[in-house]
């Protein structure tokens, strides 16, 4: 008896396994169906979210020299030394660049990055970014631009205001690349979303602010990539869903 029900419960050797329920077909069916069909395919989304960010990040900071007459690039750009100021800059930008592809790419199946892949690109982009500026600060001996960092806000207020732009602007723009095609993983890709959003703001204040206080980078530089990621998470998710 034993021997006839492990039997009858282990397929036949080629005998195919039951398929999914047909509820279940109809189901993507109706989903498949009802879910809008975008007007711009997403390769197109993406290659114009591609070029409206560094925009983006410019007209910020040209707005702020506008308003409050503070200079676009940073006040200690002629004194720092230009290999350091290469590869500082050349670490953010890759960070930026990385974190978006992660959180962007569709993958080969259009399901996007892997779900591990997306969640420790989440977790690491705030801590990588803090590790680049302590393990490679940007920090100017000349007397002036000593000065004139010192003088500058402890916890670094306009530049939370800068981020909080620029990173706004990233969040809305990738969401809105995306917008009803990441099929899995919707919370893990927000996430993604807001770590390479905050990235954006943490790569305009690299050019822009000349700040190196622990204080003031932890602030204002850092803490908008922690919070922008777990905005991901909040807010991305309900338009990236299908």
């Amino acid at each position: 008896m034993i021997e006839k029900d492990f039997a009858h419960e282990i397929p036949r050797r080629f005998e195919s396994a039951p398929g999914p329920p047909d509820e279940l077909h109809a189901r993507l069916a109706t989903a498949i169906a009802e879910t809008p069909t975008p007007q711009w395919p997403l390769r197109h989304r993406l290659a114009l979210v591609a070029c409206a960010l560094p925009g983006a990040l410019a007209i910020t900071l040209l707005g702020r020299h506008a308003l409050f007459g503070r200079s676009v690039l940073r006040a200690d750009l002629p004194s720092l030394p230009p290999e350091q100021l290469a590869l500082e800059l050349a670490l953010i930008a890759l960070l930026t660049a990385g974190t978006t592809a992660v959180a962007v790419r569709p993958g080969p199946a259009g399901f996007g990055s892997a779900a591990r892949l997306l969640g420790a690109t989440s977790l690491a982009t705030a801590p990588t970014f803090l590790v680049f500026a302590l393990l490679f600060p940007l920090q100017s001996a000349d007397p002036e631009a000593v000065l004139a960092s010192a003088r500058l806000h402890p916890f670094g207020l306009p530049c939370m205001a800068v981020a909080a732009i620029v990173g706004a602007f990233a969040l809305g723009a990738l969401s809105w690349a995306l917008r009803h095609a990441v099929p899995v993983s919707a919370r893990l890709r927000g996430a993604a979303l807001g770590a390479a959003s905050g990235a954006w703001a943490g790569l305009a204040l690299v050019i822009h602010c000349p700040a190196s206080a622990l204080l003031h980078v932890l602030a204002s530089h850092v803490a908008p990539i922690a919070v922008f990621t777990v905005l991901g998470v909040l807010v991305a998710p309900a338009f990236v869903r299908p």
